[in-house]
């Protein structure tokens, strides 16, 4: 897209998929191993060097979500309003063979020319890819590619004309108002997209109201109780925190004919930050951390320093992991059901299993990078 550079990481993962380091070693302190941000919601994920942070999450992280038409109440009817709900790879699980490119402004663009669309003046945008066959091919060509771009931070001249509206949309039990932007792609692509993914009912792509992002009211740091932390579309906090021994120590539990055993995808976890240099489920007893760096402004101007985290509570698992993320295939079983045998660990959250930390980032700027050592502040249940 022009006037934009690509943001992520090309070429090998800083993630190795099948092997984590643990943290025996004495002097093993734990380090950010890899930082994933995902666009949309239940879609593959960006793996980036670094990141800036803001207080409801990484930038750019669940900007977007697909979400499928309900069946209309007389209520709604007379009221002229649709019903939409959230989905995700609990149900579609195909949605995870949705690629994501992320493609922000670049930071000293040339003037806009006649030539092209002017991508940047949009705040950039997500291209989202998928293959689709054709049920009738003259040619034989079975797969073809399908490329969507959406702009990141449309402009109201933008919004104006391609006619968006502003819509309820229902995340868990919450009720969010969120920008339909559907009509961003084009009836044809968008048929695809649903088929390839499975919909039978209509399908939309709403965006994150940035005014009106939904409220985080459980698990909130007590000496902050006041404060007004905030998520998009995330399942419930804003920052998501896995230390990689843990799910090799989960692999490990596997029964052995698992088609995941020895090769459990970190990413099937979706976790925004990838830990290692810790031993397994050493980050449960986790409290408050600092990672990174917080940048702030006082009467004194811009300063710098350690960024703080609330660790709000454990992560709550349902079967998404069950997800190979490479196939699209939901495995009936595992790995879900060794952590219902294995990590029912938390009163809170049972009868579901946990892996992972949820947590809250306690100021308004930051920026994390891989490499980052997490000092510990305070542990405890």
């Amino acid at each position: 897209p022009r006037g934009c550079r690509r943001l992520g990481l090309r070429g090998k993962s800083n993630l190795n998929r099948q092997v984590q380091q643990t943290g025996t070693a004495e002097d093993a302190r734990p380090i950010v191993k890899a930082l994933f941000t995902y666009p949309i919601k239940s879609c593959r994920g960006v793996e980036l060097p670094a990141s800036e942070v803001e207080s409801s999450g990484l930038r750019y992280d669940r900007l977007f979500c697909f979400a499928q038409q309900l069946p209309r109440s007389e209520k709604d009817k007379a009221a002229g309003e649709d019903r939409w709900r959230f989905i995700t790879q609990r149900e579609f699980p195909k949605l995870a063979l949705l690629q994501t490119e992320l493609w922000i402004p670049e930071p000293k663009r040339q003037p806009p020319t006649a030539k092209g669309f002017d991508w940047a003046a949009q705040g950039g945008c997500v291209v989202i890819s998928f293959p689709h066959e054709p049920s009738l091919n003259a040619l034989g060509l079975r797969t073809q590619r399908v490329n969507i771009v959406i702009p990141l931070t449309p402009t109201s001249q933008r919004a104006e004309a391609k006619g968006y509206s502003y819509e309820q949309l229902s995340i868990w039990e919450d009720a969010a108002r969120a920008l339909n932007m559907t009509k961003e792609i084009d009836k044809s692509d968008l048929q695809k997209l649903a088929q390839f993914i499975g919909v039978r009912n209509p399908l939309a792509l709403f965006r994150v109201d940035d005014s009106n992002k939904r409220p985080v009211t459980r698990c909130l740091p007590k000496d902050a109780s006041g404060n007004d932390f905030r998520v998009g579309f995330g399942d419930a906090f804003p920052v998501n925190l896995m230390g990689l021994a843990s799910v090799k120590a989960i692999d490990d539990s596997l029964p052995s004919d698992t088609s995941a055993k020895g090769q459990l995808d970190p990413t099937r976890f979706r976790a925004n930050f990838y830990i290692t240099g810790t031993a397994p489920f050493t980050e449960d007893t986790w409290k408050k951390i600092t990672v990174g760096r917080r940048i702030g402004r006082n009467d004194k101007g811009l300063f710098e320093c350690d960024a703080e985290y609330h660790v709000a509570c454990r992560t709550a698992r349902c079967k998404l992991p069950n997800v190979d993320q490479d196939t699209g295939v939901k495995d009936r079983n595992e790995p879900y059901t060794t952590l219902s045998k294995t990590r029912k660990v938390d009163t809170g959250a049972y009868p579901h299993p946990c892996l992972g930390m949820q947590t809250i980032p306690m100021f308004e700027r930051g920026i994390i990078r891989v490499g980052d050592e997490v000092q510990i502040l305070e542990t405890g249940e």
